[in-house]
């Protein structure tokens, strides 16, 4: 009854009397899944299952594992070092570096307020820029190489200091203008056209180089040579210390 219990749940019923070579890798996933479960162990651990499978069939294998964790209730300790797989089968993740965590929470908390600059750069992709964090009455703002000002209103009180800051932009926080006198200049190197978003590759006026992800639109992509300017979404942007090793905001 087991058995034909966690065959039904994942969805390998009709497959039962054939060998387990005989099946797909997703399938033959399935199967062994299923053998895991159907101990009811209290804990599963799981370390990188989805490594030897095409891109199709991880992203059909996230969906059965969540779907199947949640039903069955068993706490899973699950190892990958695809940073997308982690966001989208986890209820809490723990980035670890050199065999320290570095930070623990939710995915969307490790996204949008990771605790370090290495949590920032490991977890999706950010761009990383020199700044100088200036106190401003109750408030600060950070003022990049170039002078371009970023307000702030959630620096934490005890690092309301002028100092010099590491600002991490992430690639869909900027917002491309054909003309402004408030932004970041810059000129486009490539563009990356990729369906749903088109990757533009860019520089900046103090050489740094930056990559925004916009929205594709149905006219022609802006081509390289191009000059654009550049706007940030501020309540998204992240400011660390110049080590790197904590982030100044709530």
């Amino acid at each position: 009854i087991e058995t034909r219990k966690f065959l039904e749940l994942m969805q390998i019923e009709k497959y039962k009397d054939r060998l387990p070579e005989k099946l797909s890798g997703g399938q033959q996933q399935r199967v062994a899944l299923a053998r895991s479960l159907v101990i009811q162990p209290d804990v599963l651990l799981m370390d990188e299952p989805l490594s030897n499978l095409d891109a199709k069939l991880r992203i059909e294998m996230r969906s059965v594992i969540k779907e199947i964790q949640h039903r069955i209730g068993i706490t899973t300790v699950y190892v990958t070092h695809d940073q997308e797989e982690a966001m989208a089968i986890s209820d809490r993740i723990a980035v670890m570096n050199e065999g320290v965590i570095q930070h623990i929470g939710t995915p969307r908390e490790i996204y949008q307020r990771p605790a370090s600059l290495f949590v920032a750069t490991f977890i999706g992709r950010s761009n990383v820029l020199d700044a100088t964090l200036v106190p401003n009455g109750d408030t600060c703002y950070v003022l990049l190489n170039n002078g371009y000002r970023i307000e702030l209103d959630t620096v934490r009180e005890e690092y309301k200091t002028k100092q010099p800051v590491k600002v991490s932009i992430r690639p869909e926080e900027f917002t491309i203008l054909t003309d402004s006198k408030d932004a970041l200049k810059a000129t486009v190197d490539e563009w990356l056209y990729l369906g749903l978003n088109t990757h533009y590759f860019v520089r900046l006026e103090t050489g740094e180089q930056a990559i925004v992800i916009q929205e594709s639109s149905l006219t022609d992509s802006i081509l390289p040579g191009t000059t654009v300017y550049l706007t940030v979404k501020r309540e998204k942007i992240n400011v660390f210390l110049q080590n790197g090793e904590a982030n100044l905001l709530k």
